[in-house]
């Protein structure tokens, strides 16, 4: 799970077994991070990340779930945004090791994870 800028340049993430959800993470992630928007998939959409979001005046925009009765309008222009996300996880599958989980140790991967994008970041900046 991570958390991206409207630049697509990652700022936190965490790592958990992936058979878990994702969303009771959340709050954990968010710890620290200073916005004014989230912008999340319907993965998300819980009444308690709504109030968590709510009650630190972060605005969710979070598409509604099919099975929720009274579904909660979000901002579609916003939600576009959403893809920064998807894209962060297509530029480290270039090292092979992270693509193919090589490092069976959680502790080692995220290493490899942050050197990963050190180095990706780092071209960025020498290319712009």
């Amino acid at each position: 799970m991570a958390l991206v800028d409207r630049e697509g340049r990652l700022l936190k993430f965490s790592l958990h077994a992936g058979n878990a959800a994702e969303s009771p993470v959340l709050p954990e992630l968010l710890n620290g991070v200073q916005t004014d928007e989230v912008i999340a998939d319907k993965a998300y959409d819980t009444d308690a990340i709504r109030k968590l979001l709510a009650d630190n005046g972060i605005v969710a925009t979070i598409p509604s779930r099919k099975l929720r009765r009274a579904p909660i309008p979000h901002d579609e222009e916003s939600y576009r945004a959403r893809h920064l996300v998807e894209n962060l996880f297509a530029d480290p599958k270039q090292f092979r090791g992270l693509a193919t989980r090589y490092c069976k140790l959680g502790s080692r991967y995220e290493s490899f994870v942050q050197l990963a994008w050190w180095c990706i970041s780092s071209r960025r900046a020498t290319a712009g």
